[in-house]
């Protein structure tokens, strides 16, 4: 088996790597604004024969600088990593970030992970990039290092929507679509749809018992879990039961997303949010302990309290034709672009 190239050491990085041109971030999302940079970074890289490295950081040091989960993320840590090697670098060094890692002064940073660690001769950022102990390095920093320990500073502007300057692409614009349901803009944005993923939870069965039996994920799922409602979008199953190993995996099957609190069911004393999936037409499916990746392409409806069981079964039957309609028009899967 080929291993990925990476890093969470020094001491991981390949002593074969040679020189390198080097980008910095959280890439959380890596959306079209992150994957600017980094095909600037790619194309510094091959001007100069050196190999293009991304270094990121897990935690966000926003949530360990704050104590807190906020930001929300928008991907999960191993999805960040897949798509960022995704992009063609040749390696990502994926740092553990702490307190006491805090404490490197921008100089420090430099010098121990993009000169020595990294044999950087090249390092590309955004205008606003910011680095080191309390953020003190800037961009002007940056250039001052490289000078010193003889690397070059490139710096990328900003990316907006248009491919141009206008409307900033950024993950907190992302998140905010998200939150709102707004899966066009999120979709803009990203350059791809927005995924959710999880191993296959035990839910309440009452899918099964009304006729649409669906797939449910656990409670903290990897990647920000938008607005309630119902959504249409597409679903893939990579088999991790042992039982199911073997055994055809779905890839990009059709299905109706549904998350909230289950309204109409609140007198039964279980309000958890929840995320589930009805897969289409297949109403055999065995999933639990296997992997389900959900890509959203469009919010159909808010999630609304019934009436009546027959008036949800009915409204179901709606949803499921609303979400065959929208994926008509939509291609199985969305690639990865700039």
């Amino acid at each position: 088996m080929t291993r990925l190239p990476l890093w969470h050491h020094l001491q991981e990085v390949p002593a074969d790597l040679g020189a390198t041109a080097v980008t910095i971030g959280n890439f959380d999302g890596v959306h079209r604004g992150h994957r600017h940079i980094l095909e600037q970074l790619q194309r510094q890289a091959e001007v100069r024969d050196i190999a293009p490295v991304a270094i990121t950081f897990w935690p966000h040091p926003r949530h360990v600088m704050t104590g807190t989960a906020q930001p929300p993320l928008l991907t999960g840590h191993a999805d960040r990593d897949r798509l960022l090697l995704l992009t063609g670098l040749r390696g990502v060094l994926d740092l553990e970030f702490t307190l006491e890692f805090a404490q490197h002064s921008p100089e420090e940073f430099v010098r121990i992970f993009l000169v020595e660690g990294l044999g950087a001769r090249c390092v590309v950022l955004g205008e606003d990039a910011l680095f080191g102990r309390a953020n003190a390095g800037t961009i002007e920093t940056m250039r001052e290092l490289g000078q010193k320990y003889n690397f070059d500073v490139i710096t990328v502007g900003e990316m907006g929507v248009d491919g141009e300057g206008t409307g900033r692409i950024s993950s907190s614009r992302i998140r905010t679509a998200l939150l709102e349901g707004d899966m066009r803009t999120a979709t803009e944005g990203l350059g791809r749809r927005h995924t959710v993923t999880d191993v296959v939870h035990h839910g309440f069965r009452r899918g099964r018992e009304l006729g649409f039996p669906t797939a449910n994920l656990g409670p903290r799922p990897e990647g920000l879990i938008p607005a309630d409602g119902v959504y249409a979008g597409f679903c893939t199953v990579t088999a991790q039961n042992p039982a199911h190993v073997g055994t055809a995996p779905l890839a990009g099957a059709p299905c109706t997303i549904s998350i909230g609190t289950n309204p109409t069911f609140a007198d039964d004393g279980t309000p958890r949010r929840t995320v589930e999936a009805y897969v289409h037409d297949d109403h055999d499916l065995e999933l639990y302990g296997d992997t389900l990746r959900l890509e959203f392409v469009q919010r159909q409806r808010e999630t609304v309290k019934f009436d009546s069981v027959d008036t949800l079964i009915a409204q179901m039957h709606e949803d499921v034709e609303v979400t065959r309609r929208t994926l008509a028009l939509e291609p199985s899967r969305v690639e990865v672009t700039g």
